[in-house]
């Protein structure tokens, strides 16, 4: 709450005509009356905060109508800053990042939060061996868009404020972010609720999209 107080003072003195919205505020819906808001997630990954694990992160967006046209993500434990502007490439402590080209679902890396691990026990085409469980989906993804880890997904509710800012850093090192349907994710909606998300270079999340479906249907 701390840190939302702290950035939204900030911001409306700074831009004072945008909209706002994150995590810890309730919806004003700010976001609906002016071009540009900002979107906040102060903590993401309490959990990891919580237990002293250094993989959360302050996660920020700024939205023009319905797509992220800045994103930037603060590891504070390890110090690294991501930032992305749109069509301006994305970059980690100012040094240009790309996501992995492994396109290969049996070599590749892939990184979920703990809670969800049993839900692939059902998935067969996976190597367990290559999971890493880790906190903060927009560390992860951010962790997709530096090349460290090659896919990251979830299959649990998320909000706006979770992936606004890690899909524009994906996306500007190259990499893909859909819902686990292979839909489009799109933001700013009326409830601002997005069922699951897979990230990856475009390839391996085509690849992975197909075989989640595949057993699904």
């Amino acid at each position: 709450i701390e840190i939302d107080n702290f950035i939204k003072d900030f911001f409306k003195k700074k831009t004072p005509s945008f909209g706002w919205v994150s995590e810890e505020t309730k919806d004003n819906k700010s976001r609906f009356e002016s071009e540009m808001f900002w979107c906040l997630d102060p903590i993401d990954g309490t959990r990891s905060y919580i237990s002293g694990k250094p993989e959360y992160t302050i996660s920020l967006a700024l939205i023009k109508k319905k797509e992220p046209i800045l994103g930037l993500i603060l590891n504070p434990e390890t110090e690294e800053l991501f930032v992305a502007k749109k069509q301006k490439g994305a970059f980690c402590n100012n040094k240009k990042i790309i996501v992995n080209k492994n396109t290969n679902i049996s070599s590749s890396k892939f990184s979920i939060s703990s809670s969800e691990m049993k839900r692939l026990e059902k998935y067969n085409f996976f190597n367990q061996k290559n999971f890493i469980e880790m906190g903060s989906i927009a560390y992860k993804i951010a962790l997709v868009a530096k090349g460290e880890i090659d896919a990251a997904f979830s299959f649990t509710n998320k909000n706006d404020w979770d992936l606004a800012a890690s899909d524009l850093i994906l996306r500007e090192a190259g990499g893909s972010i859909k819902k686990i349907s292979g839909e489009k994710i799109v933001y700013n909606s009326e409830k601002m609720l997005i069922e699951s998300v897979i990230a990856s270079n475009q390839k391996l999340c085509e690849k992975l999209c197909i075989k989640f479906n595949e057993h699904h249907s």
